[in-house]
């Protein structure tokens, strides 16, 4: 469970079988699937992909059979509409070379639709449905671009929960949420704060770092706080309203003093492996709080532990580390002014549907050989 929680980005995933009927009505409606790409910002591919070398008309499916009512959904929305496509629920390694046998189509955790032997048996596969947004076990197989293996994700569909666990520990930290919990337990009043600032958030700069999805939806409800925020993506697009300044990847260390917070939301790549290190921590305000609700592997775990240990950075919260789990005994379980929560910043009882209405839309419009949601870039990793 918390591998598909880890994986998945929600564990409401664990609920597919009850959110079935809600979503695939949703995906079956021509104006529901265009009021969830517009809610969510999906992109739909440039050209169609009838348009891809290799494509044809899937008749097998193999569907990761850890994530529960997934493949009884996929089998009860495409019954009658395409009745010659098989599909196979995989629950094992043992299973999975025979039911990859002739399979075009593969559909689960990341850890399920870019393993090696999977990609090894598989060889008429030609589409990749992950259920994350974050891609980057699957962006360095190299038979995803020898062989133009189409890959697709679950961009920004959790980008609205993970932005309120984002700003909820923020929150936190800015009013000491995290003594008073602690004091709780041991039945202490006390109404005295050492080592932490009680402050307010209206009027302080938030910079987030990875302005995609999730980073778009954190920057909307910190707007809402009043705050100033500022962000970098990588490539250059259109300023959104709610943001006062975006800058490329390459100005974060010119941005990042600016910041009373920081929130990294950007994917995991070669380029933001390590990221924040620290030169990065030395650079931001004694009073600045630092967000993650990405990937652990971006933050030098030692560097943060020794950030908040000298008081370079007045806090943190952390939803993903490096290593995960966190195992007892580490340092950064004894960091001053730190707010940890296990990977569940995606974790929703909402979660279920929109996940499944994705899986369900970019099947129909691969077997109508139509424009694909949310592709990656393999190059890019995201």
């Amino acid at each position: 469970m918390n591998s598909i929680r880890r994986h998945c980005g929600s564990a409401a995933l664990l609920l597919l079988s009850l959110a079935a009927a809600q979503a695939t009505s949703a995906a079956e409606s021509g104006g529901d699937a265009a009021a969830m790409i517009a809610q969510y910002g999906l992109r739909e591919a440039s050209e169609p992909v009838s348009a891809r070398q290799g494509w044809r008309r899937p008749s097998r499916v193999v569907v990761d059979a850890s994530v529960p009512g997934l493949t009884e959904a996929l089998r009860q929305r495409f019954a009658s509409a395409s009745p010659s496509v098989e599909f196979i629920a995989v629950g094992s390694s043992g299973d999975m070379a025979g039911a990859l046998q002739g399979a075009e189509v593969a559909i689960g955790r990341n850890g399920f639709v870019c393993d090696d032997r999977l990609l090894a048996a598989g060889r008429e596969l030609r589409w990749l449905q992950t259920l994350s947004s974050g891609v980057e076990l699957c962006a360095g197989r190299r038979a995803l671009a020898e062989r133009d293996i189409l890959l697709t994700n679950m961009r920004a569909i959790s980008g609205p929960v993970i932005a309120e666990h984002a700003i909820a520990m923020l929150l936190a930290l800015s009013r000491g949420l995290h003594v008073s919990v602690t004091r709780q337990v041991s039945e202490d009043w006390n109404e005295d704060f050492p080592g932490t600032r009680l402050t307010t958030l209206s009027g302080k700069t938030l910079l987030v770092v990875g302005l995609g999805g999730i980073g778009g939806d954190i920057a909307k409800r910190a707007h809402a706080l009043g705050m100033r925020v500022i962000a970098t993506r990588a490539t250059r697009q259109a300023k959104p309203d709610y943001v006062d300044y975006v800058g490329l990847p390459d100005e974060l260390a010119a941005l990042i003093p600016q910041a009373d917070a920081v929130v990294n939301a950007a994917p995991l790549t070669p380029a933001t492996r390590g990221l924040f290190d620290a030169q990065l921590f030395a650079k931001m305000k004694r009073t600045a709080y630092f967000i993650n609700v990405a990937r652990g592997q971006a933050v030098v775990t030692a560097d943060l532990v020794a950030a908040l240990g000298s008081g370079q950075i007045a806090g943190a919260g952390l939803d993903v580390t490096e290593p995960e789990p966190l195992p007892r005994g580490h340092p950064l379980w004894r960091a001053p002014n730190l707010l940890l929560t296990p990977h569940m910043s995606g974790s929703s009882t909402d979660g279920g549907v929109p996940q499944l209405a994705v899986v369900i839309e970019n099947l129909r419009r691969y077997l109508a050989g139509e424009r694909m949601l949310s592709v990656v870039d393999i190059d890019r990793g995201y």
